[in-house]
């Protein structure tokens, strides 16, 4: 279609949304300070009311890299809000089984479970295939603080891109290692990643989880001239993801669900407090591969002209 009329033609909607799906930066919007958009709740009733409402609201997500739903029934769990709500299956099992239940722990193996502040970090840096899609759904939030946070890494590297391109270099061609190894569980997850991966000319992936980050082998096998140069290239970009004015802040309440692209936006949870027995933090969390989002968005809808337009060339 675009070689028939030249090297720049007037884009079809469909081959917008296309690029969309794919991943192209040319139709994703980065936020380097989180507006309107960003934070934007969507009611969940309105959502699965119809297709085209649950297409813009997909959209929307993979514009944006998160999305927040709100209105959520006490009685669905994360199975009924994504394969029976959004009509999308199947979520992708993980050692953290298909849906697991982030909820309180004194002194867990995983910080996840702690009180504690969490760090900004994508998950399952050790996968080799690490999760696209991530739902977070709040079941319960009494306890005082626990505030969430995310913020958009294309933007950092993007503007990194500009400043520094040189360190952006390094990020690029440099794997490290991540590893997760829980005592006591038999669970021996080991990868090597690049921070920022080069899909395409425009499609990126970021890859980091820094309290998985295994200094050992990467000392082991990255020479001393190397790992000097990716310090200061990854010191440099964290302190573009840890600046403040780039985070969006919000505290999740019961019935509410974010799903983040774990391929571009961090998340990250403020330390919280249990002042009495019946409070509790409880928040669901599973995956889904990228493509049956995809698969959801595309899917074939006769009202719609813009899958009509396949047909009319």
């Amino acid at each position: 279609m675009r070689g028939d009329y030249g090297p720049n033609p007037i884009q079809s909607r469909m081959e917008k949304l296309l690029d969309l799906t794919r991943r192209k930066n040319t139709e994703q919007k980065f936020w380097g300070e989180p507006d309107a958009e960003v934070s934007k709740l969507w009611d969940y009733s309105w959502v699965i009311k119809d297709v085209d409402n649950t297409r813009e609201f997909l959209t929307h997500y993979m514009r944006y890299g998160i999305v927040f739903l709100t209105g959520i029934p006490a009685e669905e769990g994360m199975l009924d809000v994504v394969e029976e709500g959004l009509k999308m299956s199947p979520l992708r099992r993980t050692v953290f089984k298909t849906v697991d239940l982030v909820k309180y722990k004194p002194n867990p193996i995983n910080s996840g479970y702690g009180a504690d502040e969490l760090a900004l970090h994508l998950d399952l840096s050790y996968f080799y295939q690490t999760p696209h899609v991530q739902f977070f759904h709040c079941v319960k939030n009494t306890v005082e603080g626990g505030e969430s946070f995310w913020v958009d890494s294309f933007s950092a590297i993007k503007e990194m891109s500009e400043k520094r391109p040189d360190l952006l270099e390094v990020l690029k061609t440099v794997p490290v290692t991540y590893r997760y190894t829980p005592p006591g569980t038999g669970i021996f997850q080991m990868t090597h990643h690049c921070v920022v991966n080069m899909l395409g000319k425009d499609i990126w992936q970021t890859v980091d989880q820094p309290f998985n980050l295994d200094s050992a082998m990467f000392t082991r096998f990255t020479d001393t001239g190397t790992r000097e140069k990716w310090w200061e290239a990854y010191t440099y970009y964290r302190g573009l993801v840890e600046d403040p004015s780039r985070h969006y802040t919000k505290r999740l309440n019961s019935g509410e669900f974010v799903i983040t692209d774990n391929w571009r936006v961090y998340h990250a949870r403020r330390m919280f407090k249990k002042t009495a027995p019946e409070q509790d933090r409880i928040v669901a969390t599973s995956y889904m591969d990228w493509q049956i989002m995809v698969n959801r968005i595309l899917s074939p809808d006769k009202k719609n002209s813009i899958f009509l337009e396949i047909d009319q060339h």
